[in-house]
């Protein structure tokens, strides 16, 4: 398999880094947290777009002072034509919406590569209907002149609604072909082209006539014409106008699609003098519904799709009713009309013939929705039991308008959403899953995971896991490109050693070390996942300094619950001669103020045979000497090359004021919190980088 490497610079907290991408796999890099796995995953996104939009990744000691005019940048993400990221921003965004979980249910869920490949077979044979339409400007111009019409009256209960658009412009008569008398000086204006707008000027002149006795246009003097200047805009409405022109105009438009009578009836109802009567709304209320109703008829041939035949129809008889029959539309029965509808009932004719094709189609693939919302829900579901959700998913509503709804398992009714109901936790693992069902269906080149189930307990990450990588291929993100950002190394365990057969080697694991500004990758194999059982054991047989070696053993001892009198020896020994904690003293001779009881010599000889076992030469006065010894525990520090060993060297010289990092190095010290396989600390320096800077300080600082 090919390889991808994305190289980035200045982001963030990350000088340098390349990240390598093994195809149709799943990456992932563990990295304790402050790493910078989520810059490294907004810098792939943002890598895809234009340059500048890193710009929102300059790091902060950049952006007062930057004499090099360094600048973010990220190469390789270029060769991906598109990603997609799982994080916060795409759980607020995309899923648990009002009416369904995700946003566009069915085209994420249903309309697989199957049931598009039916799709385009069932296309084929109504192409020539579409087509039709398609490209054709007189009939688009057609349709959209009918809605004009159609959508200029509304009706009420009582006929036509009176506030329509249409009704308010014929309401008052036409008054443009009807001046009214002692405004026929206007008349040239009124019927011009700009009637609306003078109307409009002439109106907001008439304001100002209060001011003086003269023409507010010309200045003459016009105290004898306030009246008829007055009246304008008492007779003319601006608003009413231009509705009038405007009902006026589609009717010309359609012209001869109406039949002779339905023309003559309607240039009588635009030319009226004194407005419409109860017999003229009739009229028109006959139009308009005769209208609607043919315009909804092209528009489900325009739009011809399987929904529109439900399950158990014929398609052999549904398809004439599909025809249309102008002798049910009276108003429209015109030889223009007739022909414009000629091509497409011929076209239906000849999907007619292919009925019996059109029709197996049609069964095969609502057969193959059918399948899929049941292995969907299936699979859902089946998931949320498992990580012991008691929610249950199904995928409800007819055709295209099927949606994935929620329900709780003790309540049979949908729920909204789902941001009300679910917990935190809930609702990540809910996106997560749909998050992997929009990846199935939008196919993207590569998928981030960033830290997506590191919240979770060990039964819901093995679930997530199990349901992301491991069903068939055709249903789940293997064999896909996945990038998986986590500071836990439980995943790792699962798929790159315990449960690597289940995963079918398809898992490439590495890990992410961040060391001043530059990220450096170190790959995880399967033997690298070893109890801490194995790595004292490999510690002991390696060249590492004697103090290191009894530190190792000491955690061996206390991982296999062996107390006894070796680890009470180390113990002493590593305490520097004094265990409080513990009670016990080895010094010689005892201190007559010291309250704690002495170690018994025989067992004092005993533990530092069973040490000699496992160290040879091993001296504990002279070990104790170098445990003492401040400059040779500062000098072991120094030369220690990973974090996890300085910690416990640092735990040798003292404590911590910071209780923060005190408490982190008592918990590497200790096994309490170990996992049963883990990481080499050793070889995966997994310290965070800030606290072996405070270390460090406090060594540097600290004086004999």
């Amino acid at each position: 398999m090919s390889e991808i490497q994305i190289e980035i610079k200045n982001c963030n907290n990350i000088d340098f880094a390349v990240i390598s991408l093994e195809e149709r796999k799943l990456n992932i890099k563990f990295a304790p947290n402050g790493t910078g796995k989520s810059t490294i995953a907004r810098a792939m996104l943002l890598g895809l777009k234009e340059e500048s939009t890193l710009s929102e990744l300059m790091p902060f000691k950049l952006r007062k002072e930057n004499p090099e005019n360094k600048q973010p940048k990220v190469k390789g993400a270029e060769a991906l034509k598109s990603i997609m990221c799982f994080n916060e921003e795409y759980v607020s965004q995309f899923v648990f919406k009002p009416e369904e979980l995700i946003s566009n249910s069915f085209d994420i869920l249903i309309r697989t590569d199957a049931y598009k490949q039916k799709e385009q077979e069932i296309e084929e044979l109504v192409r020539n209907i579409k087509q039709l339409f398609s490209g054709n400007q007189e009939l688009e111009s057609l349709i959209v002149t009918l809605k004009e019409m159609g959508n200029a009256f509304k009706l009420s209960k009582t006929g036509l609604d009176k506030k329509s658009t249409g009704m308010r412009g014929l309401s008052a008569g036409n008054k443009i072909e009807h001046v009214p008398a002692g405004l026929e000086s206007y008349t040239p204006f009124i019927q011009s082209q700009n009637s609306v707008n003078w109307i409009d000027w002439q109106t907001k002149g008439y304001e100002f006539t209060e001011l003086s006795d003269n023409c507010p246009f010309c200045t003459s003097h016009a105290a004898d014409k306030k009246d008829q200047i007055k009246r304008v805009g008492q007779e003319y409405d601006k608003n009413t106008i231009k509705n009038l022109i405007a009902i006026i105009g589609v009717i010309e438009k359609l012209g001869d699609y109406f039949s002779d009578e339905a023309k003559e009836r309607l240039t009588t109802i635009t030319t009226l003098k004194e407005g419409i009567k109860k017999e003229h709304e009739d009229a028109l209320a006959t139009v308009k519904k005769q209208i609607d109703n043919f315009t909804e008829n092209l528009e489900r041939l325009r739009t011809l799709s399987v929904f529109q035949f439900k399950d158990g129809d014929k398609v052999a008889e549904k398809l004439p009713a599909y025809k249309l029959d102008l002798q049910f539309f009276s108003e429209l029965k015109s030889n223009k009309m007739q022909d414009a509808i000629a091509p497409i009932n011929a076209s239906i004719d000849a999907v007619i013939e292919q009925a019996g094709q059109l029709q197996g189609k049609i069964n095969l693939q609502r057969s193959e929705m059918r399948r899929v919302i049941e292995r969907h829900q299936k699979d859902i579901n089946e998931f949320l039991a498992y990580a012991g959700y008691r929610y249950a998913v199904e995928i409800a509503g007819e055709g295209e308008q099927a949606k994935l709804k929620l329900r709780h398992v003790d309540h049979g009714e949908h729920l909204s959403g789902g941001n009300q109901h679910l917990s935190f936790g809930e609702r990540n693992a809910f996106a997560i899953v749909l998050f992997m069902y929009e990846c199935l269906s939008k196919k993207p080149d590569l998928i981030i995971l960033d830290d997506p189930i590191s919240s979770f307990d060990k039964n819901k990450k093995y679930a997530i896991l199990e349901m992301l990588f491991r069903r068939d291929a055709e249903v789940c993100l293997k064999s896909k490109t996945v990038l998986m950002l986590t500071h836990d190394v439980e995943p790792i365990i699962d798929t790159v050693k315990s449960l690597s057969r289940k995963f079918g080697n398809q898992t490439s694991a590495s890990f992410l070390r961040l060391s001043f500004g530059e990220i450096s990758e170190c790959d995880i194999a399967k033997d690298d996942v070893q109890t801490f059982s194995q790595i004292c054991k490999n510690a002991l047989a390696s060249e590492k300094d004697d103090i290191v070696k009894l530190i190792y053993l000491r955690r061996h001892f206390e991982i296999a619950d062996n107390m006894g009198d070796a680890y009470q020896v180390l113990s002493n020994l590593l305490h520097k001669g004094n265990d409080k904690e513990r009670g016990i003293d080895t010094r010689e001779p005892k201190d007559a103020e010291d309250n704690h009881p002495e170690m018994e010599f025989a067992k004092f000889e005993e533990g530092c045979a069973e040490i000699s076992n496992h160290l040879n030469g091993f001296s504990y006065p002279q070990l104790l000497s170098r445990v003492g010894d401040l400059n040779a525990l500062r000098a072991l520090y120094t030369a220690s090359e990973n974090g996890y060993e300085k910690l416990q060297i640092f735990r040798l010289i003292g404590d911590v004021e910071n209780s923060v990092i005190q408490k982190f190095i008592n918990e590497t010290y200790h096994i309490e919190n170990e996992f049963i396989s883990q990481l080499d600390p050793a070889k995966f320096d997994t310290i965070p980088e800030y606290v072996v800077a405070e270390c460090n300080k406090l060594v540097n600082g600290r004086e004999e």
